[in-house]
């Protein structure tokens, strides 16, 4: 669904989105204003980072007294991010227009972030609204740390890879003979060095956007199944029903297996069979898997789906530290032929390496 910039006569800027150019069309004809101009606009969108310092920007006006509508319009003025400004003034237009706060949200974020625009209820009570960006901004916070300890890993490794195509070009510069070939070993070093940086900060910056848990997502079951299950239980806080929560999960997955195993779920309890029957044996794990068959007996689910949380949460932080381990020993590894590399070309001449 594309976002609209419509622009008046008095200079005024207001955004909005729709089906299509007619439903756009159809609206200004209702309003009847004609006299505009409109363009398709690209909203700079939400990811985990921006979304989580929007929403402690509206936690913090929530708790000084502000309504949730003044909250965004005193945020929209007050910030100097000019992109959070504009999607503050396209969230209150909508607003306006009566459209649900979380699809405004969730079409203005990533598609990996928006699994958690779901999870407040601005219709419901202040309390509601405060408890579901509380939950939010806990989910989000838990997120960001796991990718910023990858980060903090590979620091020291890619310092490493820095200094020594550093070193390399510096001896290609001042140290080599000024032979046909030394403006293009110039550019080859150069070459090497800017395509190295680019990617080493492509990486730093996906990292320290939150991106690492896409790739964690792909690699690991029990990142997927502590995903799923704190998504499960927050979304319960907000007051969805399990299946109902259950129904919205999947679009917030890329992985193909998760996805079918929550739609066997829902599907099995659709039909009226109990929890144990319901739920994949692997997914309750030791006292978990206790408690889901104790739900047959009148225990409750609840229960069986926090300690499925924690186990998964805390088998998937093993698997983070070791990640931690893994990942800067291979970058290690790829900064060791960089060095080598460049401790040969220094020491060519008294090795008489041809």
């Amino acid at each position: 669904m594309p976002w609209y910039k419509i622009q008046h006569q008095k200079e005024e800027k207001q955004y909005h989105f729709f089906d299509s150019e007619k439903d756009l069309q159809l609206f200004l004809i209702n309003r009847g204003t004609l006299r505009v101009k409109w363009s398709v606009w690209q909203p700079q969108k939400f990811n985990y980072k921006r979304l989580l310092a929007f929403y402690q920007e509206l936690q913090s006006a929530l708790q000084s007294g502000f309504q949730l509508n003044q909250a965004i319009d005193n945020l929209s003025q007050i910030t100097s991010d000019s992109h959070l400004s504009k999607n503050c003034q396209a969230i209150l237009e909508e607003m306006k227009k009566g459209t649900d706060f979380n699809r405004i949200i969730s079409s203005l974020s990533t598609a990996h972030a928006q699994a958690y625009c779901k999870l407040i209820r601005p219709d419901g009570s202040r309390e509601d609204l405060e408890q579901g960006l509380s939950v939010s901004i806990l989910q989000l916070e838990t997120l960001l740390n796991w990718s910023n300890r990858l980060l903090k890993s590979i620091a020291y490794p890619f310092c490493i890879i820095q200094i020594s195509l550093i070193m390399k070009i510096l001896h290609t510069l001042f140290l080599s003979k000024a032979t046909d070939h030394h403006l293009l070993d110039i550019t080859l070093a150069g070459s090497i060095y800017a395509l190295t940086s680019l990617i080493q900060a492509s990486v730093a910056i996906s990292l320290g956007n939150g991106n690492a848990c896409n790739l964690f997502e792909k690699l690991n079951p029990h990142f997927r199944l502590a995903k799923l299950f704190a998504l499960l239980e927050t979304t319960r806080k907000t007051g969805y029903p399990l299946q109902q929560a259950l129904y919205s999960m999947p679009r917030y997955f890329e992985h193909n297996g998760i996805k079918r195993d929550i739609l066997m779920v829902y599907y099995k309890l659709k039909l009226g069979q109990d929890y144990q029957q319901s739920f994949p044996m692997g997914w309750f794990p030791n006292e978990a898997n206790v408690a889901l068959q104790s739900t047959s007996q009148g225990g409750s689910i609840e229960r069986a789906l926090k300690l499925a949380t924690l186990q998964h949460t805390k088998k998937w932080s093993k698997a983070v530290s070791l990640y931690e381990k893994v990942i800067p020993a291979l970058c290690l590894i790829i900064a060791g032929g960089f060095v080598t590399s460049s401790l040969l070309s220094l020491y060519r001449p008294l090795l008489e390496i041809p």
